[in-house]
């Protein structure tokens, strides 16, 4: 994969995660009480993984084509991440 690829994946990433977002906080008024407070701390950490996602674009953006295989791994990593908190704050409508 090329920088640009992977600049373009990971936009790409971003984008599905803002949206993801909105989808999960749209359905929050339909959880009860009790659930609404833990979906309120697991939609905080899932939007600073999403943070985080964005601010290794952005270094990535920045950065040239010799620290790539760094910054995939990192991308990699901080992807994977927001996937596993995604799955946990969706699993509250379950």
């Amino acid at each position: 994969m090329t920088l640009d690829e992977i600049k373009a994946k990971f936009k790409e990433a971003v984008a599905e995660a803002k949206e993801k977002l909105d989808e999960l906080e749209a359905k929050r008024e339909s959880l009860s009480d009790d659930l609404k407070e833990e979906f309120d701390e697991k939609m905080a950490q899932l939007k600073t993984k999403k943070d985080e996602l964005e601010a290794k674009l952005e270094e990535i953006e920045d950065d040239s084509e010799d620290k790539w295989d760094e910054f995939k791994d990192k991308l990699g990593d901080a992807s994977q991440s927001f996937k596993e908190g995604f799955k946990k704050l969706g699993s509250l409508f379950t």
